[in-house]
């Protein structure tokens, strides 16, 4: 059985990078089954909460569809979000401060 794997060195190796990537593969699927499981969790607790508060079906329809995506909040609070490694930074949203009537006609002409 470890004669192969003395003549062929390499294939140690390879083995050892095969299980990585399987258990990094592995890793992946539990956690996102995790966070949706737990998502579920949140959601139903929300539906049994405004259901106890007596909202009407209209007013739960309008909470469930909101959107609860983190860049999508950033974006609509007009917030910058500076992502990047380094001195390499890319940042995106709408500026913090506004833009003076010089500064603004230099960008927009």
């Amino acid at each position: 059985m470890s004669q192969p794997l003395l003549d062929n060195p390499w294939l140690t190796l390879a083995a050892i990078v095969a299980a990585v990537i399987v258990a990094c593969v592995a890793i992946v699927f539990v956690t996102d089954y995790l966070r949706q499981t737990r998502q579920a969790e949140i959601d139903a607790a929300l539906k049994r909460d405004m259901l106890s508060r007596g909202m009407s079906a209209a007013d739960i329809k309008t909470i469930l569809e909101a959107t609860s995506d983190g860049e999508a909040a950033r974006m609509a609070l007009h917030q910058r979000v500076s992502v990047g490694l380094g001195k390499f930074r890319v940042e995106v949203g709408t500026p913090q401060h506004p833009v003076s009537g010089t500064e603004s006609s230099a960008v927009h002409g």
